[in-house]
């Protein structure tokens, strides 16, 4: 594993060397089958899969904020996006299902406590109706948005004490610099994430990847991504002034919040809805610990890309994050204050495993 560093440099380089190529996803899917074993049909297929999910990420993200510039809330959008997807289900059915996604949410938050922490913290509300009907159905919704904040916030506290230093042995790859650069949501970052998700694959094809990522479909690959990437460019657009700090959570809940709608509609359209496990699996993937680890290593690992000027930004970003995601999460810091106050060391060793396999 010595040759980590510069190997998956080389494949981040390659991969988004090709954005500015006139056929984006050809090329892409050329890149994988020259560095794995995968012939270019499957590659073709892989790329395919990947764009779908980060376009399905973006358009969501993109339908909230129409929806909240017509006066809707996060969780009024949310509770119609479920609405959607179990709309045809049993009553009996919908029930789980709904449950199930709010249990594997719980979990997640609880075990990022545990297995970074190393504090047991439990983070669950326990609902009296679990019905997913009538007036109930927003009961359930908010607190799958609480969940989504406490998650914020607990990844927030993970990026700002993940403590990987910015550097100047770290070559500049001009894309990567675009990328950070470039307004949010443009459609260069939906390519640029693309080809990060590309190349974190190839890198997995490689055994590149930690344990905890060797398992993971595309799909997940994509949103782990999405999620790690994204964080540390807003970051950067909070430490140079053109976000203000409660712009940037509320940014990051409610792309979270896409994802979770994205997660819970990919895994409904992979398995099916009545598949027990599956859909929970696939969100605690996401929004579990070894998700959350994987996205912030990869997003500072491709920080370190983007320059030692932009790269020391993210690091000043992400402090200014935290402080404020702590705010807008009350039952985190309630339940927790130990955790957030002595955290440092262990998240440093849980990220620091993760970042070791990208050689940092």
């Amino acid at each position: 594993m010595n040759n980590n560093k510069t190997e998956f440099k080389d494949i981040v380089n390659e991969s988004v060397d090709v954005l500015s190529s006139n056929n984006l996803k050809e090329n892409l899917a050329k890149t994988i089958e020259d560095n794995t074993n995968l012939d270019l049909q499957k590659s073709q297929q892989l790329v395919n899969d990947i764009t779908n999910t980060i376009e399905l990420v973006d358009k969501n993200y993109k339908n909230l904020q129409k929806a909240k510039e017509d006066g809707k809330t996060r969780i009024q959008w949310l509770q119609g996006k479920v609405d959607t997807v179990v709309k045809d289900l049993s009553s009996d059915v919908k029930n789980k299902f709904v449950d199930e996604i709010k249990t594997n949410l719980d979990i997640s938050n609880n075990n990022m406590i545990l297995d970074v922490f190393d504090e047991s913290v439990n983070l669950s509300k326990k609902l009296p109706n679990t019905k997913y009907e009538d007036l109930n159905k927003k009961v359930i919704i908010e607190d799958l948005s609480r969940q989504l904040k406490d998650n914020t916030v607990l990844g927030a506290i993970i990026n700002e004490n993940g403590k990987f230093e910015i550097d100047t042995k770290h070559k500049e790859i001009k894309a990567v610099k675009e990328y950070f650069e470039v307004k949010l949501d443009s459609d260069y970052d939906k390519q640029f994430k693309t080809a990060i998700s590309v190349a974190t694959e190839i890198a997995k094809n490689k055994d590149l990847l930690p344990p905890s990522l060797k398992d993971k479909t595309p799909e997940e690959i994509s949103m782990i991504v999405d999620k790690g990437v994204t964080s540390a460019k807003v970051a950067y657009k909070l430490a140079n002034g053109e976000l203000n700090a409660m712009d940037a959570v509320e940014y990051t809940i409610d792309r979270n919040t896409a994802i979770l709608n994205s997660a819970i509609v990919t895994a409904t359209t992979k398995y099916g809805s009545i598949i027990g496990g599956k859909v929970g699996g696939f969100v605690g993937s996401i929004f579990g610990p070894a998700g959350t680890i994987a996205g912030t290593a990869i997003g500072t690992v491709v920080g370190k890309f983007a320059g030692n000027k932009i790269g020391g930004l993210i690091n000043k970003g992400v402090k200014k994050v935290a402080s404020v995601a702590k705010s807008v999460a009350s039952s985190v810091i309630s339940s927790a204050k130990s955790v957030v106050k002595s955290v440092g060391s262990a998240i440093s060793s849980a990220c620091s495993s993760v970042a070791s396999f990208f050689g940092f």
